[in-house]
């Protein structure tokens, strides 16, 4: 059986929801297959825009 893994940013702006894939900052939502079952990464994005200052 495949696990599910939630990598988001800390304190944000907002609470991230890591107990389903609806939360509020649209994450990205990626297979990872493995002989020992499927699994996913679920990527969530800041609201603060911390991407865009890292970027620089």
């Amino acid at each position: 059986m495949g696990s599910t893994y939630h990598v988001y940013p800390t304190s944000d702006l907002v609470e991230h929801d890591t107990e389903s894939e609806d939360c509020v900052c649209g994450p990205t939502v990626e297979h990872v297959p493995s002989e020992n079952g499927d699994g996913w990464i679920v990527l969530h994005h800041s609201l603060d825009g911390r991407e865009i200052k890292e970027k620089r």
